[in-house]
């Protein structure tokens, strides 16, 4: 752990280049290079994605940890779903979530079976001031097995990274594996929070996890972060299952629809209209295609192009808002002359050529104030829908 010396030089060379301190360690007698270097890579990884650990008095473990490890910003919000006496963690890791439940449980228990990750995570949480927070050395499996306690909601982010350290997803592949233990899981408590990788198909996975009341699907300004599996020894059919999109980014907007919902929907198919509507990740993760239009009133511009259109602005939508300058035909004569500067911001979406093949053809450079969008639209034309953030 840094000790007052090390920190308060950290703290002085928080800029500095860290292969540069390394190649002048022989400057800085008694000062462990390797470990300082280490340790402030990681803090600026810190910095953006765990602002409230970016100090010097912590310890920070591996890289791998902190890149695999929640981001403040989605640690806080699954937090915030619960509350309770008592919540284990059996996936500590970095501590991140650990220390976001414990504002709101009175005792959390934190279970990692990296003994060296635990005497960080101890020495964090202290440091914290988080000290409702219990550190156990432990598999997740080992715990339940031998714990007699009882809690209001276990948690588990299972490992994705097979033993050659290639990313996995399936639940099967993962560490601890959620299904094979899910009879244990709810013997221990009443409910049960799984996080999983955006990869993993929805409806297979609540297949797979049986009693599922809950889903969340979280992105972090429109990229698609994490999935949030709410497991209780009573729920209701799968077709009933709330599934809640959550765009966190300015402010945090919130979409909930059911399956059945969105497959009674009508989204109707029109041209372009006054406003473009671009639905954010998580939205389009958690599949809210039809149900998303029909709530908000808008159009599709094509059955299976995801961009909606209106003619009155609607500033309640999650996801970027633009309004339409003009419809172009996919040449470059068109593009140019809607598009003098030859500079614009360019998305495909239901079309046939790449981000770059379409940049080739319309001679366009990246960056500008315009937003292009090649899409397939009304009756199967392919357009470019020239625009302006809204």
């Amino acid at each position: 752990m840094p000790t007052d010396l090390i920190q308060q030089f950290i703290r002085e060379h928080l800029d500095a280049d860290p292969q540069r301190l390394l190649l002048t360690a022989h400057r800085y007698p008694g000062v462990p290079m390797p470990y300082v270097a280490s340790q402030l890579l990681a803090l600026r990884k810190v910095r953006d994605k765990i602002p409230a650990w970016y100090d010097p008095a912590l310890h920070f473990p591996p890289q791998l940890s902190i890149e695999q490890s929640s981001s403040e910003r989605t640690a806080r919000f699954k937090a915030s779903l619960f509350s309770g006496a008592r919540l284990a963690d059996l996936t500590g890791g970095l501590g991140v979530d650990t220390w976001a439940w414990a504002a709101h449980f009175e005792e959390v228990t934190y279970v990692e079976q990296n003994p060296e990750l635990v005497k960080s995570a101890r020495h964090n949480f202290q440091v914290l001031a988080a000290h409702n927070i219990r550190c156990v050395a432990a598999h997740a499996e080992n715990f339940l097995t031998t714990a007699s306690d009882s809690f209001d909601l276990l948690y588990l982010d299972p490992a994705r990274r097979d033993e050659q350290q290639r990313k996995v997803f399936r639940f099967e592949d993962c560490q601890p594996d959620v299904v094979a233990l899910r009879e244990i899981l709810l013997a221990h408590a009443p409910r049960v929070l799984v996080k999983t990788a955006p990869l993993l198909d929805l409806k297979l996975a609540a297949k797979q996890l049986l009693t599922v009341s809950h889903i969340w699907v979280v992105s972090v300004h429109n990229e698609c972060k994490e999935v949030l599996y709410l497991i209780e020894r009573n729920a209701p059919p799968a077709a009933g299952i709330p599934v809640t999109a959550v765009a966190l980014g300015e402010m945090e907007q919130v979409f909930t629809f059911t399956w059945p919902e969105e497959q009674q929907a009508v989204a109707p198919i029109s041209a372009p209209q006054q406003y473009l509507y671009e639905p954010d990740a998580a939205v389009l993760k958690a599949g809210a295609f039809r149900s998303f239009a029909q709530r908000f009133g808008l159009s599709k511009l094509h059955t299976n192009t995801h961009l909606y259109t209106s003619n009155q602005l609607r500033t309640d939508v999650p996801g970027r808002r633009f309004q339409i300058m003009q419809v172009c035909k996919y040449d470059r004569k068109s593009v140019q002359a809607a598009v003098p500067e030859g500079r614009a911001n360019l998305a495909t979406r239901n079309f046939p050529d790449t981000v770059e093949a379409v940049r080739r053809k319309l001679a366009l450079a990246d960056g500008g104030d315009l937003y292009l969008f090649a899409a397939t639209t009304l009756d199967h034309k392919k357009e470019v829908l020239v625009c302006r953030k809204a």
